[in-house]
Formats: C-alpha cells, structure tokens, sequence
C-alpha cells in the first residue's frame, strides 16, 4: 500500500521521465544534424587547404610556360631575318628567294624554339605597310586576319610593349586546327623604339588545361579568366572565348581574401583565387559543395532516414503518454472555462487521472462551493442594499421643492385662482404617492412620464410657462418598463441649468426602440456644458437634482448591468443631450 501511494503521488515524476526518454531522442537527431554540419566543415577545410597547395603548383606550370611563350617572342623581336623577311622591299624574285632562303636557314637553325607542341607562330608586318608575313602552319599559312592590331593588341588607345593573352572563337577558326585554342600578342620594336610589326603565338588550349586537369574532380572546377572576364581555358569546355562577369567578379573578390579563399554561404561555392600577372588573367577553382560532399550528404541522408525511423517507431508512445498525462487536466481546463461568473460548475474526479491532478480536482470543487456560498450572501446583501437605496433615493424629493411649492399654492390662494390651487395640489399629491407611496423599483413609461407632466407643471405655476416641454414618444414604448424616476431628475437638471437668467426654452423629450434595447433621450437648448461630460457631472454634482444625475445612471448599471446607463453630450451654447439606454422589459400580465 506504501509503495502503491508512493507511485501515485510520484507518477507525474514518473510521466515526465519518460518523456525526457524522447526528448533524449530528439536531442540525439539534433546531434546528428550537428556533427553532419561539423563534418563538412572539417572536410571543406581539408579539400581547401589541399586544392590551394594544387593551385599554387598549377600557377607554378603556367608561369613556366609564360617563360617559354616569352623566349619566343624575344627570340623572333631580336632576329634580323624576321625583320627583313617582313619589312624589306625586294624587287626581283631573286631578291625575293634570297629572303626566303635566309629566314629558313634562321628558322632550321632555331626550330627547337619556334615548334612547341601544339602551336604555331604567325610573324606579320603591320597592316597597309605592304609588308609581307609568316605562319608556321604549313597548311593555312596565307591567311592571316588583318584586325589583329586594331582590336587585340591596343590597351586604352595604345599598343603595350609586353605579351597578351586573348581568346576568340572566330578569329582563327578556318586555319587553327584546335577545337579551342587561346593565342599570345606582342609588337616587334627596333632599338629606335620603331614598331615594325607584330608575333603571334597560337597555342592550344589543351596546353593550359592540363596544367590543372590532374587537380579537376567532381564538384570542382577551374578555369583561367582574362582581366576583361573572357574564360581563356576552363575545365567546363562550353564556357572557353565566352565572357562571363560574374565569374571574373567571384575571381576578383576571392583574390582579394586572406590566402586567395572566397567563399558564399547561401549558395555553399567555395572559391580560389590566384592573379597572374603574366597573362593578365585570374586563376580560378570553384568548389560547389553539395556536389563535392555528394557521399557526404548520403550519409547524413541514411542517418536521418535512420533517426526518422526510430521517431516514428516511439511516437505512439510519447503520444499515448502524454495524452495519459493531460487528458485529466484538458478536461479540468475545459470545466474551469466553461464556468462563467453566475454558473460555476463542479469537475468530477478522474478514476484514472493522476495522484496529483485529483487533487487539483479536489481544491477546484471546493473553492467552487465557497464561491456559490460567497455569491448567494453577495447576491442577497445587494438586494437588500438596492432596496435600501432605492428607498432612499425616493426620500431624497428636494425639501427647497416642496417649499417653494407650497407658496406658490399660497400666493395662488391668495390670488383666489383656486382652480390652479386645486390642479397644482393634485399635482404634487400624484407626486408625491409616486415617489414616497410605492415601492416598486419599475414602473410603464406611460406612468413614469404622467408623473413627469405634474412634475413640469408645477415648475411652470412657479416660473411661468417660458420653458415649453415637448413629448416625442413612438406607440411601441408606452408599455415598457422602465425604473421609476428616470427622467424627472434630468429635466429638473435642465429647468435649473440649461436656461439661467432665460425665461425662455425648450426641452424635448424622446422615447423609440433601438436594436432591442429603449433609447430615451431628454434635449435641450440651454446654454450647454463645457469640457467632458464626466467632469461636468463631478464639477456640478451638488447642484444638481435631489435625485441625481450620478444616482440615476448607477441605478441603472446595478439594475441591467455595465452595458446600460446615461450618456451625457453637451456643447457650450448649443444645448445639452441625456441619452438613456434600457432593456426592453415588458410588464407581466396577470394570469
């Protein structure tokens, strides 16, 4: 039995023990997600730092083999047989053969360093020199384009005396025999400083390419760019001669990162980058990461298959647990939202509910009972209070009234006007058995305005008939019920207020029904209120009728609750408005 309550009293303990079980679980999943990510770190770290030391080699073959493109051109600007062959005049065939023969025997003596592999050279006087030019290849040595100064070789309007490297698909296509191919430019200039005319070196593109094909695997592309965003050579064949500016911009910024490393986290694109100053061009490998790390991310991909498994496997049974654990309190919730302030309602015990939420049953029914007991003396103290009050506030006739209405029976005795003597003290009998002779907290309208009328014309005996008194009243309101002495103390407010030192006015009085509810209205066109209503009611309370503005509009909240009452609208000589909002409350009739 000792054991059994222990468990009882410790099952929530017990219950969310289990849950932590899972939440291990769910941790072990963001774990894996974790290390996945920690481990592409490392890797990309490895790949980079290991196709950085392939790039520097790389930068280090094609540096070489600028040296070799140099020694060339050097070697063609500084032979005397070059410059004649191109430039000199000759005007016989003799003449013509005698420079034929002297640039072979040159070019038989030197030919280990004008054939490298796949390339040739094109030796060219400037064009409109009616020079003559040369070309190593055998089979297309006759044409040579004339543009080649004009658009490769100026920079800013002049032409550089230093190599450059350029890429076009069309410029040599019918005589280059090299599915891509790049070619190097440089001018021929004498000691004087005369250019005489240029050298071009063809080479083919497969010479640069495998300076890095051995470093090329999946995921991972370099490329040789030119400073104007031309792909002289790239691993990505497609893209050689074509311009490409956000490739250069990826070369450019990445160049300018600590050890030429760029990278853009959104895409996962590591860059390297090297400038070669020797070509003018950026030496460029992309590593695209999802593409790289494909094994990878297969991995993490079967680890989170395996993960999702293990979730779907132990998901009934957190879901069982947990709904074990709150179904007793959903259903506790439920009742204590259910409740409302006038209708609290008892929650049954759970057999199978927990030690702990039994409990909390337990303490909810029996604050629920000592509220009931609370509200029902509340509920009969207020009613005794409110019939206290409204017996008060039917004492509370202003004695200055009944003074002053008995002089003027008298002064009207005195005048021998009996017969207003007479209407006068049948007026103020009909009030007062209204007011001190009932005890019903309701009356009709009909009734309640009859009272209203002795009530007008008792101040209209007193200060004449200047003040007129309009009725507006629709036919579906006379039945209605309405709280007794509603309206008298706001046109007594507005005989004694709206018209000071004016004998002259009106007051109009409004009754309709609207969206269920009694709107009555009491205007006038007095002198008005100024500032808020509130403060007007604060700053003038004392003043006002004996029954009051404030008793009134109080009254009617502790009869119909919060969203009944006065409103009161008042402009400073215009006139004021009382508005009165009532429930629709028919008189019962007898059965």
């Amino acid at each position: 039995m000792v054991k059994e309550a222990m468990l009882r009293k410790n099952s929530i303990f017990i219950k969310i023990v289990l849950l932590m079980l899972a939440g291990i679980l769910m941790i072990s999943f963001v774990l894996m997600l974790a290390s996945s990510s920690i481990s592409e770190r490392i890797l990309l770290n490895q790949v980079v730092q290991s196709a950085s030391a392939n790039m520097k080699l790389t930068k280090d073959d094609l540096t070489d083999y600028n040296a070799q493109v140099v020694a060339m051109m050097v070697q063609i600007n500084r032979s005397k047989e070059f410059k004649q062959y191109i430039t000199q005049q000759a005007s016989t065939s003799l003449e013509q053969a005698n420079l034929v023969m002297s640039l072979g025997k040159y070019m038989e003596l030197n030919k280990d360093n004008f054939n490298p592999d796949n390339s040739h050279i094109i030796v060219s006087a400037l064009p409109g020199t009616g020079g003559r030019h040369y070309s190593s290849n055998s089979l297309k040595w006759y044409n040579i384009p004339n543009n080649i100064v004009s658009d490769f070789m100026r920079v800013d309007g002049a032409i550089p005396n230093r190599i450059l490297y350029h890429s076009s698909p069309d410029l040599f296509n019918e005589t280059v025999p090299y599915d891509n191919f790049i070619f190097a430019t440089k001018p021929l200039i004498d000691r004087s400083g005369w250019m005489y005319g240029y050298a071009v070196v063809l080479m083919d593109e497969l010479n640069i390419y495998n300076k890095f094909k051995p470093y090329i695997s999946q995921g991972i592309t370099i490329s040789l760019i030119a400073s104007d965003g031309t792909v002289l050579s790239s691993s990505v064949k497609e893209s050689i001669s074509k311009r490409s500016p956000e490739l250069l911009a990826s070369a450019v910024n990445a160049s300018k990162k600590s050890g030429g490393i760029g990278s853009d986290p959104e895409l996962k694109q590591t860059y390297i980058s090297y400038y070669l100053p020797e070509f003018d061009a950026y030496l460029l490998e992309e590593i695209d990461q999802p593409t790289a790390f494909a094994p990878l991310y297969r991995i993490a991909s079967d680890i989170f298959k395996v993960v999702c498994i293990v979730l779907a496997i132990s998901l009934p049974f957190v879901y069982s647990l947990s709904r074990r654990i709150t179904q007793p309190l959903y259903k506790l919730v439920g009742t204590m939202q259910s409740s409302k302030g006038d209708d609290l309602k008892l929650h049954p015990l759970q057999e199978g509910g927990g030690y702990e939420t039994n409990v909390l049953t337990k303490a909810y029914n029996r604050m629920v009972k000592e509220i009931d007991q609370h509200t029902e003396k509340l509920v009969h103290e207020q009613q005794e209070r409110r019939k206290a009050d409204l017996n008060a506030l039917q004492m509370q006739i202003n004695p200055h009234f009944l003074y002053n209405t008995l002089s003027s029976i008298k002064y009207l005795a005195k005048m021998h006007r009996s017969d207003q003597v007479d209407q006068t003290i049948d007026s103020l009998i009909s009030m007062l058995q209204s007011t001190l002779g009932s005890t019903e907290d309701e009356v009709t309208l009909d009734n309640e305005l009859a009272t209203l009328r002795h009530y007008v014309y008792i101040n209209q005996i007193r200060y004449g008939e200047g003040i007129k008194v309009h009725y507006e009243i629709a036919e579906d309101c006379i039945g209605l019920l309405v709280p007794k002495l509603i309206v008298q103390p706001f046109v007594e407010n507005a005989f004694f207020h709206a018209f000071p030192g004016s004998a002259n006015g009106n007051i109009h009085i409004f009754a309709r029904r609207l969206d269920e509810r009694l709107m009555l209205e009491i205007m006038d066109d007095g002198v008005g209120m100024s500032g808020t209503a509130e403060e007007e009611k604060k700053t003038r309370k004392h003043r006002l009728s004996g029954i009051g503005i404030n008793n009134v509009h109080d009254r009617i909240r502790l009869l119909f609750g919060s969203s009944y009452g006065v409103d009161i609208e008042s402009e400073e000589g215009y006139g004021t408005s009382i508005r009165i909002t009532l429930p629709l409350r028919v008189e019962a009739k007898a059965g």
